[in-house]
């Protein structure tokens, strides 16, 4: 039977700073109403069904993909957690160990959660091609025709044409390239055997690990030691990281490729987003609230209400957060991975949080903060709370928006509604509560001397935190 396997666990650095480590891109709507995630399931209708379908993602974001994916029918045990990050290599091959043990002929379909598809239907038929060619024990790769000489992707040599039969043609693949300079880009683009490396594949989920076993033996062996989902914690922390690329693709001499026939982008820097928007006459792509005087080909994206102005500006990306701006040459659009090192270098948060950041029951935006207070507004969505927790540091000042909040402090609970407010001292144990069917809006004003999210002590928790 067909399985699809969903990488989710990726930060999107290069996408900054919309993509930040606890929002990265795959949760994002980028295009549309729904997420990167929610898109990628949704093109697999009519090829894998829901209760087939495997999501692999960072244990940190097991509540922001539990909340995408409800209602789709993905249940809950199909989410699988890595305790840390180990690139794509362990992630696949924990899939495959897991699914394996449960379909002893599964055949997978490994897709990231990340990409921009525009012709859903021609991407069905083509993932009907590379299924049939898979049953011939086959790692299918789908290869996309280059655009452009680009940079920012992998390359794929293909050598001659097969006919395996049963609509199953492909091509042999000579090898697997790295992400190349620009003269050798422009050499690879003018040659009709490159292909960019897509990061999608199809395979049996026994020959992946054949595979695996041969060309990385060690990751075999632990994927051995893993029988369930409980064996993840204890067995992760031996695994080396390494990409599916790297370990296997550019080792195996059983790959196949299948060439593409829809419109694609895997969106991993802005100036790929900037090839889907339309454009004015000067190549601009601006929003509503941008003034633009004698600029071509600018990129103008927003999260705000701000005015953005441009004057003589020329091959720019500009994207605007309520907390950090970036101004990019397009032909540096690469080099954002790099910028967000340097802010994890010097502990700058903006790599790790929007100002608004979401949480299980919710979510907080800081819109002020200095020293020895912090001013936050709390959204609780209705039916949740907050675990019973206390702080060592600080005291909380609760005025209520919108809504009734169910207060539990010192074991006691009262309510308190739309202007009504309450204090919780320093030390005390405290629970927040939305008793209603509509969202609870409340501001927080925090004081003492250290205000970070890590000063929380939790006794009792809905979300297991």
């Amino acid at each position: 039977m067909n399985y699809a396997v969903i990488l989710a666990g990726g930060v999107g650095s290069r996408f900054w700073p919309f993509s930040r480590e606890l929002e990265p891109k795959q949760f994002m709507k980028v295009i549309g109403e729904e997420s990167l995630l929610q898109t990628t399931i949704q093109r697999l209708k009519g090829v894998v069904p829901p209760e087939r379908i495997y999501i692999v993602t960072n244990n940190i974001y097991f509540h922001e993909v539990k909340a995408q994916v409800a209602g789709s029918g993905i249940p809950d045990k199909n989410i699988i957690l890595e305790p840390q990050g180990k690139n794509t290599a362990p992630a696949i091959g924990l899939c495959a160990r897991l699914i394996s043990r449960i379909d002893k002929d599964a055949l997978l379909l490994v897709l990231p959660s990340d990409h921009y598809v525009k012709n859903p239907g021609n991407f069905k038929k083509t993932l009907k091609k590379a299924i049939a060619c898979a049953k011939n024990d086959l790692l299918v790769t789908i290869g996309i025709k280059p655009g452009a000489a680009s940079t920012g992707y992998g390359y794929i040599k293909a050598g001659a044409q097969v006919k395996a039969g049963k609509g199953a043609e492909y091509f042999r693949v000579e090898k697997f390239l790295e992400k190349p300079d620009l003269k050798k880009a422009r050499k690879y683009f003018k040659d009709r055997h490159f292909y960019w490396n897509s990061g999608m594949f199809v395979w049996k989920a026994r020959v992946f690990l054949e595979e695996v076993k041969r060309y990385l033996p060690d990751l075999y062996t632990n994927l051995k030691r893993i029988d369930s989902v409980k064996d993840i914690p204890n067995v992760w922390p031996r695994i080396r990281a390494i990409s599916v690329d790297y370990g296997v693709m550019e080792h195996s001499r059983r790959i196949a490729l299948i060439p593409a026939t829809f419109y694609w982008t895997d969106l991993g820097s802005w100036d790929a987003l900037a090839e889907i928007f339309p454009k004015d006459k000067k190549g601009n792509i601006t929003n509503s609230n941008t003034l633009s005087l004698d600029s071509r080909g600018i990129c103008v994206f927003a999260r705000g209400n701000r005015l953005i102005s441009a004057i003589g500006i020329k091959d720019t990306v500009i994207a605007d957060t309520p907390d950090a701006l970036l101004v990019c040459d397009r032909n540096k659009t690469q080099d954002v991975r790099r910028l967000v090192e340097k802010l994890k270098s010097l502990n700058r948060k903006e790599h790790q949080a929007h100002l608004t950041e979401r949480r299980p029951w919710g979510s907080f935006t800081v819109l002020q903060q200095g020293i020895g207070f912090k001013i936050k507004l709390i959204e609780l969505t209705p039916k949740k709370r907050l675990s019973l927790q206390r702080h060592k540091n600080r005291a909380e000042h609760w005025v209520v928006v919108s809504g009734t909040a169910k207060i539990t402090s010192s074991g006691k609970e009262s309510f308190v509604r739309s202007n009504e407010s309450v204090y919780i001292p320093k030390g005390k144990k405290h629970r927040l509560e939305n008793p209603l069917r509509v969202p609870l809006k409340i501001v927080e004003v925090q004081t003492g001397m250290y205000l970070e999210e890590d000063d929380i002590e939790r006794f009792e928790d809905d979300f297991k935190r």
